[in-house]
């Protein structure tokens, strides 16, 4: 029930805001050329759309002090993924015996996770958290709700599917839907960090 809600949402959504989308996709398929500049292009695609969520216009001050405060960070986990899935691959195409299948298999797998559990943690970014609490909260976030982390790479997998095969749909269309469910399905959820207690306040609990 909870996963059709969120999809009719992402459609409306998508529907209202089908022109700041196609803006968001193209931007951040330009901005992801390089490959290694996805997790800071990701970061500012989330806070994007969630300024388009919760105002209605894209804010763009918010979209650039998003990459400016958690891009370098971003780059350098969105390579994790990339990582253990070229080992997966590489070991996959060349394995010639159970140890090299096993570790192929591994590291498709710890690709496919780190990739999917960055989603959460990227729209946490997005939001201006700082990386070891956007981490954390991406970390729990997938690890108390696996079937959500199924939901997400599925319906990205189709959204990918649909826009690719549509070629020039992919640029226009695939970025800004994606990022329009994910957000739908996992901003709600992300707990906001809790400011941490000032030892003045501390040293008065105890003395009181």
């Amino acid at each position: 029930m909870a996963e059709t809600t969120t999809l009719k949402r992402t459609i409306r959504f998508v529907y209202q805001n089908s022109s700041s989308l196609v803006v968001c996709s193209i931007c951040w398929m330009l901005a992801s050329i390089p490959i290694v500049t996805v997790g800071p292009a990701t970061v500012g695609l989330y806070a994007a759309v969630t300024s388009l969520r919760e105002s209605g216009r894209i804010d763009r001050s918010r979209v650039r002090h998003a990459v400016k405060t958690n891009g370098v960070h971003a780059g350098l986990l969105g390579v994790l993924p990339l990582v253990f899935l070229a080992v997966g691959i590489l070991y996959g195409l060349t394995a010639s015996g159970p140890l090299a299948l096993g570790i192929a298999v591994v590291g498709l797998y710890a690709g496919a996770y780190t990739g999917l559990t960055l989603i959460p943690t990227f729209i946490a970014m997005a939001r201006g958290e700082p990386p070891a609490t956007a981490l954390k909260q991406g970390y729990l976030w997938g690890a108390t709700n696996p079937t959500y982390l199924v939901h997400l790479a599925v319906v990205t997998l189709v959204v990918f599917t649909v826009t690719a095969a549509l070629t020039v749909g992919f640029v226009l269309l695939f970025a800004g839907i994606a990022a329009a469910y994910h957000i739908e399905l996992v901003c709600d959820d992300l707990e906001p960090a809790q400011p941490a207690e000032s030892p003045f306040s501390l040293t008065f609990s105890r003395i009181s």
